[in-house]
């Protein structure tokens, strides 16, 4: 995914994104929160000539020191999370295991998008480092009003084949708490690979 320039947040349409085999100025909803998550709020994007059925996505804000919620791709979607800002940490659980990568979007050398299928959980935590809401530009195909993405309760050992394992709750405990030194699980740093 390309965008053209930065996307202002605050006053997003008409900006361009270009996704897949698709490009275009976008429109957006009004912004909407989660109920019971703190510090995330996001609000949808489609292409003003590109039905939403097909692409579509979401701009997605998180505060220091907050995440997003445990999310399960149910349908058979792809997800694509593409930092536009700040420094963030971003959970996938996969049936072959956990990924953990630690991204700072500073860091112009690096261009890094996190991509989610069907039958994988998501998570991204912006690190408390930062000194204003990190912002993610998210795509889906098919369009997102098709997907089902499932919130994951805290603790769930089992989704679908998914295996959770503890330290993955045992780490988002940590940073739900403010503690984002020693996490028990490996983190890649993306910035290492340069």
């Amino acid at each position: 995914m390309i965008r053209e320039g930065r996307i202002d947040f605050e006053d997003p349409n008409g900006s361009g994104i270009v996704a897949e085999n698709y490009a275009g100025k976008i429109v957006t909803s009004e912004w909407k929160v989660i109920e019971g998550v703190k510090g995330v709020r996001y609000r949808e994007w489609r292409y003003e000539d590109v039905s939403a059925e097909i692409i579509d996505g979401a701009l997605v804000e998180v505060m220091p020191g907050c995440r997003t919620p445990v999310q399960y791709v149910e349908t058979n979607h792809v997800f694509d999370e593409n930092i536009q800002t700040g420094k963030f940490l971003l959970f996938l659980l996969k049936t072959d295991g956990m990924e953990v990568y630690k991204y700072d979007s500073s860091n112009e050398e690096v261009n890094f998008s996190l991509q989610v299928h069907q039958g994988e959980i998501m998570c991204l935590y912006a690190l408390k480092e930062n000194k204003e809401p990190g912002e993610i530009i998210e795509c889906e195909r098919p369009g997102f009003s098709l997907a089902n993405l499932v919130t994951v309760t805290e603790g769930t050992t089992r989704v679908g084949k998914l295996e959770i394992p503890k330290v993955f709750w045992e780490s988002l405990k940590m940073l739900d708490e403010g503690i984002e030194e020693d996490l028990a699980l490996d983190v890649f740093d993306v910035s290492d690979e340069i």
